[in-house]
This record gives structure tokens, sequence and C-alpha cells, in this order.
């Protein structure tokens, strides 16, 4: 059973927690020397004191990574409200602007948890989602 949970866990994760639509609406909350990002205005998953959001990261220029250049990202962050973190449970880039285009790289996760600098972009996201709750 393990292997088939090493082999199919992230998948089945996926499905449980939902994926991004392709036309989700996006609400523009922050800029910064990196680009514009952009919250999912879609209702969010909870979980005790965690939510699930989706951000879009809008890139300013063509970003390369290993399997090609892309323009933007797109997110999948559980917040932990409480503890004010974040962790990454999925992530894909794109070759054009705001998510559009088949993905060209995805990561799963969940990832490790990552406190958050109040000067960022980012907390203003972890305020927003936090007030969805």
């Amino acid at each position: 059973m393990n292997g088939w949970v090493r082999k199919w866990g992230g998948a089945l994760l996926l499905l449980v927690l939902g994926t991004s639509p392709a036309h989700a609406d996006w609400v523009k909350v922050g800029s910064s020397d990196q680009g514009d990002f952009y919250l999912g205005s879609e209702e969010s998953k909870k979980f005790g004191a965690n939510i699930m959001i989706w951000v879009l990261r809008d890139h300013l220029g063509v970003r390369y990574g290993t399997h090609g250049a892309f323009m933007s990202s797109k997110d999948q962050i559980e917040v932990d409200c409480r503890q004010r973190r974040i962790r990454l449970i999925y992530s894909s880039d794109h070759p054009q602007a705001m998510g559009e285009g088949k993905f060209i790289h995805s990561m799963h996760g969940p990832m490790s948890w990552n406190d958050v600098d109040p000067r960022s972009t980012l907390n203003r996201i972890v305020n927003l989602a936090c007030a969805r709750r």
C-alpha cells in the first residue's frame, strides 16, 4: 500500500482539494518588483484555523526554468491563520500572462511551512484569506 500512496497520493490530494478552474476570476491584491499578485475569487476551503487559497503571480517579464519559459504561475497555498504561516500545496508555471496556456511545469506538495514577512505582498494575501474565514 505504501507504494500506491507514494505513486498516487499527490494526484489524490489534488482531487480532494480541487484544482484551479481554467477561467477563474482573479482579484488583484498587490504588486512587487517581481510582478502582480492576484487572489482567486472562488470560495476557499477551510480546515479549522487553516484555509486553502489560489494565488496567481503574473511576472513582469519572461522567466526561465528547467522546463522552459513562463510568464505566470498559479499556486495553491494553505494558510495557517493562527500562526501566520503558509505552505505551498501545488504550483504550475504557464507560458502566457494570467495563467493562460497549458502549464509547462508543476510541483505538488505539501511543502514545508514558512513564516510570512509582515511587510510583504504575501502578508496582504494572508490577511485577505484569513478574513474569508
